[in-house]
């Protein structure tokens, strides 16, 4: 039995259905991830996995006596007075049995029938203790702690003392440390740095527990995964194979989509206008019988669309030199952190900035931009050079102002037109670009302040961590925003996909040192939609049909069931329980689509050759 089965299920807020038509099993060993813009449903769903919630339709079948361990987006309250205690306070059923185990021993500590009694239950205690890890609790968080970047120090700190970024790590550590069935994880890698991120990645592949993972984390996407449930305009597509994977069985499904869809339609369109010429007069039977066929027939539905921002970014003339430095020291109120060698940012350039958290990167770019004096040093600006900052914390938006004021109060002499059109390419059409900026979630923040990048000629941009917030789409826009720009760009960022994509020189904060390393290869999948049409079909006679127009259409419909029906065992869960099958019905359903593509095409030949 699977740990989970979703049938047809649907999530709705009032009048919004979110997604629907949900079919889903979660076996023991899979590894799901779960991808979809911002807003589509993700986190609703492993709400919905998780039992917080209940589908708005459907059912939701779990295994009996299932623990489910879940990573939400916001952290719960502390129960402990360190971070080690709350680590290992996360485990309920070991803490109940060690408190279980000192009351026996109190009683064991006076003789008689009750303390034979203690002692007995002593012993089971103790037995289920061991059995569950208790006694190398506490090592192995401190191991898990260690991993994601919390040393001794920390450990001993109070929670609430601890950073965003700590307490995402100590809330991650909690549920890594869990002996449960099927882990839930909630953008897991939400202010890690790229340590982290790659221990966290590194632990879920040796670890054998089955898990589902919301995330705009490309490359862990592809290492962890071997299946991604894909949520697009309220419908839900399940994918089988890594994301990879995932990536061109989608272009493949909507190419195949959007040929039948503009294939039936010419058919529809040429049943329809012979129907309207012979309604009245000799031809009226046969206008009836088309009619007839027409009203029966399985529709293609239109292909969505998804909505993506549109971003341009400009660059005025500057000098080949943008910017270069001379024995700068980097570091805040009179304390240094690292030194930089002479550095010299070209135009056209992409230089990419990693490093630990804490390590100094973001310093770094508010020196060369002039919020911060130099510890010691200089940054020397080249003929022209216009440097614009991209702040990751969103500091340089008035919360009290909106969107469309935003924009133009960073470019008073901009036309409100400009502005609103700018706007609308970043998906804020209408009454949203009159939104308070503080009511706003980070990915619509993000989208706000790329805007303002979109409007202005900076030559140089400093951008410091700008894919967090963004959903994978919009990922994908900024890349391609970034390849056409022809300025330079210098990026602070621990998402490795992307700094792979944009292929550039990698500088690492190393021992008190800004030092230049080779960049990892590209990576060698693109995300972006394939933008190659299809090439049109061959007007050849399918095998086994005569050249007549009332064949072919007995044809078509046999081909348009067989298609219905595949689709349908596509879609099921079970088809996957045997090895293969999914593989051999996506190689049939090919061929029908093909074979149904020249059957349209012979019929329109055909019509056309007897009205003639």
């Amino acid at each position: 039995m699977p740990l989970i089965s979703c049938q047809g299920v649907a999530v709705e807020y009032g009048d919004r259905v979110v997604f629907s038509g949900l079919d889903l099993s979660i076996e023991s060993g899979n590894r799901i991830g779960i991808v979809g813009a911002n807003g589509s449903g993700k986190s609703s769903l492993l709400g919905l996995l998780a039992g917080l919630e209940p589908p708005s339709q459907g059912s939701v079948e779990r295994q009996g006596r299932l623990i489910v361990a879940y990573l939400p987006q916001e952290a719960p309250v502390p129960v402990a007075e360190t971070v080690l205690g709350e680590a290992m306070a996360s485990r309920t059923d070991i803490s109940t049995l060690r408190d279980e185990m000192i009351h026996l021993e109190q009683r064991l500590a006076h003789p008689g029938p009750e303390a034979e009694r203690a002692l007995e239950r002593y012993g089971e205690c103790q037995a289920a203790y061991e059995g569950l890890g208790g006694y190398d609790l506490e090592s192995r968080a401190r191991a898990v702690l260690h991993g994601l970047g919390l040393e001794e120090e920390e450990q001993q700190r109070a929670p609430t003392e601890l950073s965003v970024g700590q307490i995402r790590r100590l809330e991650l550590s909690k549920l890594l440390l869990q002996d449960a069935d099927l882990v839930l994880l909630d953008e897991p890698t939400n202010h890690l740095d790229l340590a982290a991120i790659e221990w966290l990645e590194n632990h879920l592949l040796q670890s054998a527990r089955t898990l589902c993972l919301v995330a705009h984390d490309r490359r862990l996407l592809e290492r962890v995964c071997d299946r991604v449930v894909e949520l697009e305009a309220g419908r839900v597509e399940v994918y089988e194979g890594s994301y990879s994977s995932y990536l061109r069985q989608r272009d493949e499904r909507r190419l195949r989509w959007r040929r039948s869809y503009e294939a039936q339609q010419a058919h529809i369109s040429h049943q329809e206008e012979f129907i309207r010429r012979y309604r009245a007069g000799q031809r009226a039977r046969q206008a009836r019988g088309r009619q007839t066929i027409l009203d029966r027939l399985e529709r293609v539905p239109a292909p969505t669309e998804l909505r993506r921002m549109h971003l341009t970014l400009h660059a005025a003339p500057s000098a080949h030199v943008v910017l270069r430095t001379e024995g700068l020291v980097c570091g805040r109120e009179g304390r240094a952190l690292f030194s930089v060698p002479d550095l010299t940012i070209s135009r056209g350039d992409r230089i990419a900035v990693l490093g630990p958290n804490g390590s100094g990167k973001t310093t770094l770019l508010h020196t060369l931009v002039g919020d911060l004096p130099p510890v010691s040093g200089r940054v020397i600006p080249g003929s022209r050079a216009h440097l614009r900052l991209y702040r990751q914390d969103f500091s340089d938006l008035d919360s009290e102002r909106s969107v469309l004021q935003s924009l133009l109060d960073d470019n008073p002499h901009t036309l409100p037109e400009r502005a609103r059109s700018v706007l609308g390419a970043m998906l804020f059409s209408g009454d949203r670009a009159e939104a308070r900026v503080g009511d706003l979630s980070g990915g619509e923040k993000a989208r706000v302040a790329l805007a303002r990048l979109g409007m202005d000629e900076a030559n140089l941009l400093l951008l410091d961590e700008p894919t967090n917030h963004l959903d994978i789409p919009s990922q994908e826009v900024l890349e391609e925003a970034i390849s056409h720009y022809p300025g330079a760009v210098l990026v602070v960022s621990h998402d490795r996909y992307f700094v792979d994509a944009l292929g550039p020189r990698v500088l690492e904060v190393r021992d008190g040192r800004l030092e230049e390393r080779r960049a990892a290869p590209p990576a060698p999948v693109s995300t972006r939609p394939s933008t190659q049409r299809p090439k049109p079909a061959r007007k050849s006679t399918p095998a086994g049909t005569k050249r007549s127009p009332a064949r072919t259409e007995q044809r078509i419909q046999a081909l348009e069931a067989e298609r219905l029906e595949l689709t349908r065992r596509l879609a099921s869960p079970t088809t996957y329980r045997q090895a293969g099958a999914g593989e051999t019905l996506v190689e049939r359903l090919r061929a029908v689509e093909a074979e149904l593509e020249a059957s349209y095409a012979t019929w329109v030949e055909l019509e056309g050759t007897t009205e003639r």
